[in-house]
């Protein structure tokens, strides 16, 4: 009989997943593969039968069993099972590690590195490897992976380093590949930053947490940032870049070609160096700490490096809100004088319901986080890992065939909604899966409606014309409402996003948010009325609000950045008037979303949105998701501190950007130098359209002023599309060749090397458009 198309691949998942129960339980009996799994007996013992034969299980002898039947026999991974290999290379040298395919450690050894020495360097490197795994012993097996870190960025599309202030002379260097061609199999390198937030996530106090900033603060000081779950490494590798985060435009030159960068203030290096002055000798980091605990200067050294830190680290929290910042390094202690810096500035500069979800706290791993990371990731990159990913994320309880199957519909279905109407060849070599399985496929998903085949999109290419497909749009109205400054709007849609209706309430908002969403529901219910609908054919609405919204309650923090929107769920108000599911996002994220599916950045998978008007906002997509953070602040960007003496916010800071973008603050460039009202920005933007040589200066102005904020956010995200949007973006070009300037000036050369700053060409429809894109 011919197999089904793709039928040994679900063989090998199938296998993979046995192995993969085995691993996890240390040893069961094969009647309890069988009820694990959900796989008939005579399937189980093929397989139980294979992977014995291959060595990679093994079979113990038989126990006496707790009720009737015969005695069970115990499985347990074999001697060929296999091992893998995690390695760190960074400035003191390079950390190798040997762990079977459970992650537990074999053994690990450490040596030291002339770095400056590329080539010498790649050779010891593999040659502690070679000795490692020889002393783990040859009957382990085959090893399966191995994952390599180094201090710096690794280029998302090349492999190659991107050179860093650790390893300056590494620059273009691919090591993958080096390594590979020295020890003769597959190796995987990742910044050691990213590994060793991997390794909190797996040993440490990471452990639980989906939204977590991670600063080694060593050599240099590197970040590794899980967003939604996710290990974020940014458009072209460099995300992470925080040690060069401009902190004092006169400061001290850095390797990276920019002034003042947090590396040249808070890493150890130096401040040991300043110790040396003043204590007339060289100091060690734990001689520092030790000093510190009853020496005032020492004290203050360190104190002044938490609070620096501190300070980038509150930025970090207005816009990317992790719920946990976790701190590295041989000067970190638990509850030291540099942890306490960094919370005294994070209360002082986050917004207050950021700074009282944000927990700072110290690594317990002893330094080991990195090397720990290395053999996770190489441990979750082995077959076994790869059959758990595969049906942990299938229905349970279904067939390996059915959950295989299951598997791939997902990933055709994803990818449609990700990117519209999709050729089938593409589907192919974007899924990677085998052509006449994604013909069945789609096929099956036709007939189930899920979807349709369509026209394609933009001009036909060259050769055999393959059909193309979209998801199929589900009977019933969508509809989209925006709650902005200059009143409500409110669009209806078919169920494939095309708009049938459209209109604009100019009502601004009230001291009641909850009466405003109200309005606005009975305002996009009358929408539909009027042109001759029944509420019954509503589907479903999403709402746009200009205020953080939790993403895990659906609720308004209970002290909002806006006084009107605190403390209760809006999704209810909407609900109680329409009747139909309701889904509410923050107005820049839903910009965000749209200028990635349908604007300026169409296909982008790293965006930064920012609104550039007296309502600063920033709207993130990461990974082609749209980052809300741990309780829906990411993004307040508006609420970043420009000046600490500055005028007073809405928020009860001083000197947040907001208020230098506010119309009050371009009183001066009215043409009545005696007027006695205060500018709106519609007086702004008349004044720029006639040419007003100071007004479009001013506009330049504060797009730099923009961009110098937020670029210690593109140093972290490395973004690869920047789209200016607001109010002022309609001017002309003014504010989106300051905030370019601005980022080019102050951001990192890895940062900005594939950067690109465009404006929006959604402008005021991005939100409400992001809006009905939730519900596609």
């Amino acid at each position: 009989m011919t197999p089904r198309p793709g039928g040994r691949r679900v063989h090998v998942v199938s296998r993979d997943y046995l192995l993969s129960i085995v691993r996890g339980a240390g040893e069961l009996s094969r009647a309890e593969l069988v009820r694990r799994t959900g796989m008939a007996r005579v399937t189980v013992n093929g397989m139980v039968a294979e992977l014995l034969t291959a060595g990679l299980l093994a079979e113990g002898a038989a126990t006496v069993a707790a009720g009737p039947g015969r005695p069970a026999r115990m499985l347990t991974l074999g001697p060929a099972a296999g091992c893998v290999v995690g390695a760190v290379v960074g400035g003191p040298g390079v950390r190798v590690a040997v762990a079977d395919l459970t992650g537990a450690i074999l053994v690990e050894h450490d040596r030291d590195l002339d770095t400056s020495d590329v080539t010498g360097s790649l050779d010891a490197v593999a040659a502690l490897i070679r000795d490692c795994v020889a002393e783990a012993g040859t009957e382990r097996g085959r090893i399966w992976s191995t994952v390599v870190g180094f201090s710096a960025p690794i280029g998302t599309s090349t492999g190659a380093i991107v050179a860093s202030s650790v390893l300056p002379g590494w620059g273009g260097v691919v090591p993958a590949t080096e390594l590979q061609q020295r020890l003769g199999h597959r190796v995987t390198v990742r910044n050691d930053a990213d590994l060793s937030l991997i390794g909190e996530v797996a040993h440490g106090a990471a452990g639980g947490h989906r939204n977590v900033c991670y600063l080694r603060i060593s050599t240099g000081i590197g970040c590794g940032l899980l967003l939604d779950g996710h290990v974020h490494h940014g458009a072209t590798g460099a995300a992470g870049e925080i040690g060069h985060v401009q902190v004092d435009e006169t400061g001290a030159l850095c390797r990276c070609g920019n002034r003042g960068c947090l590396e040249t203030i808070a890493s150890p290096r130096e401040i040991l160096a300043m110790l040396a002055v003043t204590y007339g000798e060289n100091l060690t980091a734990e001689r520092v700490t030790e000093i510190a605990r009853h020496d005032a200067t020492a004290e203050r050294v360190l104190a002044d490096a938490g609070r620096m830190i501190g300070r980038v680290v509150a930025d970090l929290a207005n816009t990317i809100n992790p719920s946990l910042v976790v701190l590295d390094g041989p000067l970190i202690e638990p509850e030291g004088t540099i942890i306490q810096g960094v919370r005294e500035s994070l209360r002082r500069y986050a917004q207050p319901e950021v700074a009282d979800t944000t927990v700072v706290r110290a690594s317990a791993l002893d330094g080991r986080a990195p090397i720990l990371g290395a053999v996770s990731a190489a441990v979750d990159a082995t077959p076994a890992a790869r059959g758990s990913r595969v049906f942990d994320a299938a229905p349970d309880g279904a067939s390996p065939t059915v959950r295989e199957r299951a598997v791939r519909r997902r990933m055709i279905t994803d990818l449609l909604r990700a990117r519209g109407t999709v050729e089938r060849s593409d589907i192919v070599k974007l899924t990677r899966l085998p052509r006449a399985a994604v013909i069945e496929l789609l096929a099956e998903l036709d007939h189930d409606g899920i979807v349709e085949t369509t026209a394609p999109v933009g001009e036909r290419r060259a050769g055999r014309p393959s059909p193309h497909f979209r998801i199929a749009a589900p009977p019933g109205l969508l509809m989209g409402l925006a709650l902005t400054a200059s009143g409500i709007r409110a669009v209806v849609t078919d169920g494939a996003g095309t708009v049938r209706h459209d209109d604009t309430d100019a009502v601004p908002i009230g001291l009641s948010g909850a009466t405003h969403l109200r309005r606005a529901a009975e305002f996009g219910r009358d929408l539909l009325l009027r042109h001759g609908h029944d509420l019954s054919e509503l589907r479903a609405a999403a709402v746009s609000v200009p205020s953080p919204v939790d993403p895990t309650t659906g609720r308004f923090g209970a002290r909002g950045v806006l006084p009107m929107f605190a403390g209760f769920n809006p999704g209810d108000e909407i609900t109680a008037v329409l009747g139909v599911p309701v889904t509410v996002e923050n107005n820049a994220d839903l910009a965000a979303l749209a200028e990635t599916r349908h604007g300026a950045a169409k296909g982008a998978r790293d965006l930064l949105y920012l609104r550039a008007d007296q309502y600063t906002g920033a709207g993130i997509i990461a990974g082609g998701r749209m980052h809300r953070g741990a309780i829906g602040y990411a993004g307040e960007v508006g609420h970043l501190n420009v000046r600490e003496v500055g005028p007073f916010c809405v928020c009860g800071s001083r000197g947040c950007l907001s208020v230098y973008l506010s119309p009050a603050y371009f009183a001066a460039l009215l043409d009545n130098g005696a007027a006695t009202t205060r500018p709106t920005e519609a007086d702004l933007l008349a004044l720029a359209a006639a040419d007003h040589r100071p007004v479009q200066r001013a506009l330049a102005d504060a797009g730099r002023l923009i961009g110098r904020s937020v670029a210690s956010v593109c140093n972290v995200l490395n973004p690869a599309v920047v789209v200016v949007g607001g109010g002022f973006a309609t001017a002309g070009p003014f504010v989106v060749d300051g905030v370019r300037e601005a980022l080019l000036r102050h951001c990192s050369p890895s940062a900005t090397a594939g950067l690109t700053v465009v404006p929006t060409s959604l402008g005021a429809d991005a939100e409400i458009l992001g809006a009905i894109e939730t519900l596609l």
